[in-house]
């Protein structure tokens, strides 16, 4: 047997099997060895068998097993989670990399929408990636933005749409679209027939804040640009009750623009008011952390950027209906 270089230690065989891995993911999202078996195409006792094999590897429980709650992860299995996320992309990747048609582009892309704009713009998004490339699996949550960063840092998360607002600055990004803050007020508030409304012309006025980070960052710091101190008098990280609130008369509030009804959820309606002077863009990006994204991920920003660059989610001012 020929000897190892000076200095060199043989590398370590690997403990368990990535279909191990994959059984173990499979049941972690699914909840049920049952559910798991069903997506992997396999039987109950094959999943469960490849669990026990990984777990008497690692010497650790990963499941608690319970036959009425199905799995849950244990701390262990929790701890592990990312990792084998990490693993099974990276060995898709090899696959894609060696031996195969270039042009192929196949595997899971998990991306994160902060929720006020997952509705607006993961279903055609998901949409055109299924009819352009079929062999990639879109895989997608909405959460608050932190939470995002989160799950990218925790390498979760693929990707992440968002507003540029507090984007960490080590993340590449890809800016597809644009929008800019405006006023919303109930359709029978004095200005709702105006075409464009002065902060200060709010400033007494009872405010619905929009609690969630990025917006509440971008919405105080330019009511303070403006001199205004807002009076809020409600909070909600809820982007359909503070419409609905907003439609009963009970405050106004600043949204980023986007083109929607006006009816809001309980039967009332709002009316959209351009802000003057008019505060900046702001751009919608996709970011990711890794300078050289994958090709099925590469293949995912530029879908996004055919269907979305250059427009703008701004609807018209004093819009009623």
């Amino acid at each position: 047997m020929p000897a190892s270089p000076p200095g060199s230690a043989a590398a370590p065989s690997a403990p368990f099997t990535l279909r191990q891995v994959e059984c173990f993911i499979a049941v972690a999202e699914s909840g049920t060895i049952t559910a798991a078996a069903e997506r992997l195409r396999a039987s109950d006792s094959a999943v469960a068998d490849s669990l026990t094999a990984m777990e008497r590897t690692l010497g650790a429980t990963l499941f608690h097993r319970r036959r009425s709650r199905g799995a849950t992860l244990t701390s262990d299995g929790l701890a592990i989670l990312p990792i084998a996320h990490r693993m099974l992309a990276d060995a898709e990747e090899l696959s894609t990399a060696v031996g195969r048609d270039p042009s192929v582009v196949l595997g899971p892309v998990r991306v994160g929408a902060i929720a006020t704009l997952a509705p607006l713009l993961l279903p055609r998004l998901i949409l055109e990636m299924g009819q352009k490339y079929p062999a990639v699996r879109v895989e997608y949550r909405s959460a608050d933005q932190p939470s995002l960063i989160t799950a990218m840092a925790q390498a979760e998360l693929d990707c992440m749409i968002t507003f540029d607002i507090d984007v960490p600055p080590e993340l590449q990004r890809q800016r597809l679209m644009h929008t800019q803050a405006k006023v919303i007020v109930g359709e029978e508030h004095p200005l709702a027939m105006a075409s464009a409304v002065s902060l200060d012309q709010l400033a007494a006025e009872p405010m619905v804040l929009l609690d969630i980070e990025s917006s509440r960052i971008h919405t105080l710091e330019l009511m303070s640009s403006r001199g205004v101190t807002p009076r809020i008098t409600h909070r909600t990280d809820n982007y359909e009750l503070c419409r609905s609130l907003v439609g009963r008369g009970i405050g106004y509030s600043i949204l980023m623009s986007r083109d929607i009804s006006s009816h809001t959820w309980d039967g009332g309606r709002v009316v959209t008011l351009a802000i003057d002077p008019a505060p900046r863009d702001v751009a919608v990006l996709m970011a990711w952390r890794t300078p050289t994204p994958s090709p099925r991920l590469t293949a995912f920003i530029a879908t996004a950027v055919d269907l979305f660059a250059g427009s703008a989610m701004a609807n018209s001012p004093a819009q009623a209906g």
